[in-house]
């Protein structure tokens, strides 16, 4: 869809992304597993910018391209099947 509009229009489109989705998510998901490092819960070197991405980026791509709404049994299973693997100390 941003490659679609002309440039102000993206970038005014990114901006909205960023600071209303994509920001907050990260913030929220890298203080999770800065707790989980703290805790011994997660693996030390399991920080850093593409980590936080992968949460995010897997709930929009089924919400987005797959057309599918998430259910709390779905988020479990993204927790306990990537995430925790990823993650693991």
């Amino acid at each position: 869809m941003i490659h679609e509009c002309d440039h102000t229009h993206a970038e005014r489109f990114r901006d909205l992304v960023r600071g209303g989705l994509y920001a907050p998510a990260h913030g929220l998901i890298g203080e999770l597993v800065r707790r989980g490092i703290e805790r011994g819960d997660v693996r030390a070197d399991a920080i850093g910018p593409l980590l936080v991405e992968v949460i995010p980026a897997l709930m929009m791509y089924r919400a987005k391209v797959c057309g599918s709404e998430w259910v709390a049994v779905e988020i479990a299973e993204m927790i306990d099947g990537v995430m925790v693997p990823l993650l693991r100390v």
